[in-house]
């Protein structure tokens, strides 16, 4: 049997689930799909048949590329277990790409004030502001995980200071109801060469030998909650972390 070449790229952090196979630097072939939350049902049967339409299996499987949010709790739990569940039995290196990091990367090397958004719950959202981060501190080992959690009031404070919302998330793209957002978001174009760039660059960085000791990151309810009494006391200009 040859030497496995391949790169499985896997991303359930938001309701349009995302599976990719790259060879090197070449992006071989795609999937990705409006999974409302199924991803038990649909993400082992389409990995299948993505790998069977490019004549491939799991032992041509040289590393995992996966999100680990932050995300959707079940979402970003059930892929994330897949991907461990892979990397261990074949064992192959499996690499934690932040969804934040996904959603902004096209324009890391901009000028241009930026913060990028996922949907977190009903009322909140995650939100990091990547303006004034070089890709050496993203990467470092505080930053390239953190967020804060916030609601709709603080993400117009960045919109009336003009910086650029971009995201990936399909909820906010195509199922946005604030009319504000709605102008002023800007959708991921990149979406599978960020996670293909950023997983390089971080498997220079770090040592991914060991697929167990990997997590998903999302907010706790006390991060929640915070960002709902906040706005329920009407705090509109909120001071950044």
């Amino acid at each position: 049997m040859k030497n496995p070449t391949h790169n499985l790229i896997i991303d359930t952090s938001t309701a349009e689930t995302l599976l990719a196979i790259s060879n090197e630097d070449k992006i071989i072939d795609d999937h990705s799909w409006v999974s409302n939350k199924n991803e038990s049902k649909t993400l082992l049967l389409n990995l299948d048949k993505l790998l069977i339409k490019n004549n491939l299996n799991l032992d041509s499987i040289n590393c995992i590329l996966t999100t680990i949010g932050p995300g959707g709790f079940s979402s970003l739990r059930i892929g994330l277990s897949t991907a461990k569940s892979i990397a261990i039995t074949k064992s192959i290196k499996l690499i934690p790409i932040p969804s934040l990091l996904v959603a902004a990367y096209e324009l890391i090397k901009s000028s241009k004030k930026y913060v990028s958004i996922i949907k977190c719950s009903k009322s909140t959202y995650y939100l990091k502001d990547y303006s004034n981060l070089t890709i050496n501190k993203i990467i470092s080992e505080k930053e390239y995980s953190s967020f804060e959690v916030v609601e709709i009031n603080k993400i117009h404070s960045y919109i009336d200071q003009n910086y650029m919302i971009i995201s990936y998330d399909y909820d906010l793209i195509y199922n946005n109801n604030d009319i504000k957002l709605d102008k002023n978001i800007i959708k991921t174009t990149n979406k599978i060469e960020s996670i293909m760039h950023i997983g390089k660059i971080f498997d220079e960085k770090y040592n991914f030998n060991k697929p167990t000791n990997i997590n998903p990151i999302y907010a706790n309810s006390g991060q929640i909650s915070s960002a709902i009494k906040l706005k329920n006391k009407g705090v509109k200009n909120w001071k950044k972390h």
